[in-house]
């Protein structure tokens, strides 16, 4: 099955751990190469799920970043929805700011 949710869920349930440990203002794509380094086996788990249709890394952080914004106003914020940012693979691309909640 494409994306099974548990495979996802282990790595959802590392966002508050991973949003503690970031700068005060990050980017989606700086949260997602913090989560793939600190929580590798689960990342490659959630990654493998994905195998299906050719994207899995697109598939994968598409489904990570819609669980991050379920968390906004209560531990982060969107400061800013299409920031210039590099992905994971050092691509330019654009990606949401963050900032942490005081």
């Amino acid at each position: 099955m494409v994306g099974q949710s548990t495979d996802v869920d282990k790595l959802e349930s590392f966002f508050a751990e991973v949003i503690q440990n970031m700068n005060w203002q990050f980017t989606s794509h700086e949260l997602l190469l913090r989560l793939a380094h600190d929580h590798q086996q689960e990342y490659v788990g959630a990654l493998a799920s994905y195998m299906g249709n050719g994207t899995p890394f697109k598939d994968l952080h598409h489904e990570l970043i819609k669980r991050l914004r379920k968390l906004e106003g209560q531990m982060i914020t969107l400061r800013h929805k299409d920031y210039p940012s590099r992905d994971i693979f050092g691509v330019v691309s654009t990606a949401a700011v963050w900032r942490k909640k005081k």
